[in-house]
């Protein structure tokens, strides 16, 4: 019994089904059926029980796959205690960012990064922040930048900084005057959100458009990329949420869009680092927040505390 052995039973018991298992393993679906029989000869009784269509773990099998998890991460303990003893800058740095935040920070972290630790390779991953947690929690990221509503309270949170959310419009669009505005008051019939959160608590209060209350839309627009919206407005009366951050880059980028804040609570979302509660890399961590606290992005208020 080895190591590898018990990744294939865990990725069974947790996938239900020896060829997705074999695809997570990276092994053809023979090598670790082959494998597993070994191993319950070895054991002299069955893991799994083995059914058209479907398999199952027997009474057996869900005690050993127990074990095995907690075999699994300690495993990985060991391998990030490792990497608290060697040159941080010889280990790679992942850090991953949601689509609403990766286009305005790119720039932002590479300097960052050159400044901090000039040797050390950086990977920048965009995805959702439900993704982006689950690759913290399977070691595939060190850590994930998302807002403290969207996080997974079995990892660590460091709060980094705050930002304030607007509603994003273009340039003489009859809502530009205004000097805030209330979730209430965003007309429905022209409100264009993502189908995934920003991270703040008001946007429960922000209305739901449906497709009856843009039915007197000559041309309407969904999109799955924030970009694509905020392009969409700036030639028409539709209007969407922003974040400061966001908002701040538009303005520097001279796109003919306003920008109004809400005036409500909730309207302020707390961005930081998600990472594993054993995560080696917490000194650098630590240190990329103090950066952040004395060299903000614009239009956030640093949050970071050592």
């Amino acid at each position: 019994m080895n190591l590898r052995d018990l990744e294939y039973v865990t990725a069974v018991a947790r996938l239900k089904n020896f060829s997705s298992a074999a695809e997570a393993c990276n092994v053809t679906q023979p090598a670790l059926s082959n494998q597993i029989r070994k191993l319950e000869k070895e054991l002299g009784a069955d893991l799994f029980i083995r059914m058209s269509g479907e398999t199952r773990l027997s009474a057996f099998g869900e005690r050993v796959a127990r074990i095995a998890d907690r075999m699994l991460s300690d495993a990985q303990r060991i391998k990030d205690a490792a990497t608290e003893f060697r040159d941080p800058e010889a280990v790679p740095f992942k850090i991953g960012l949601t689509p609403t935040l990766a286009p305005y920070l790119t720039q932002y972290f590479s300097i960052l990064f050159n400044n901090l630790f000039p040797r050390m390779r950086v990977t920048m991953i965009e995805d959702l922040p439900q993704n982006m947690l689950q690759m913290v929690e399977n070691h595939e990221l060190d850590v994930a930048l998302v807002a403290q509503l969207n996080h997974n309270p079995t990892l660590d949170f460091t709060s980094i900084w705050t930002e304030p959310l607007y509603l994003a419009m273009r340039h003489g669009h009859p809502l530009a005057t205004l000097s805030a505005i209330h979730p209430e008051d965003v007309p429905v019939s022209d409100f264009i959100r993502l189908p995934h959160s920003f991270g703040y608590e008001l946007e429960d209060r922000l209305p739901t458009p449906r497709p009856e209350s843009r039915a007197s839309k000559r041309f309407d627009l969904t999109a799955l990329r924030f970009e694509t919206i905020c392009r969409h407005i700036m030639h028409s009366d539709d209007c969407t949420i922003v974040s400061a951050l966001a908002a701040e880059q538009f303005r520097e980028d001279n796109w003919p869009l306003s920008f109004v804040p809400f005036e409500a609570p909730g309207n302020l979302r707390n961005l930081g680092a998600a990472s594993r509660l054993t995560c080696p890399r917490k000194p650098l961590l630590a240190k990329i927040g103090a950066y952040i606290a004395e060299n903000p992005p614009k239009g956030v208020t640093p949050t970071f505390a050592a």
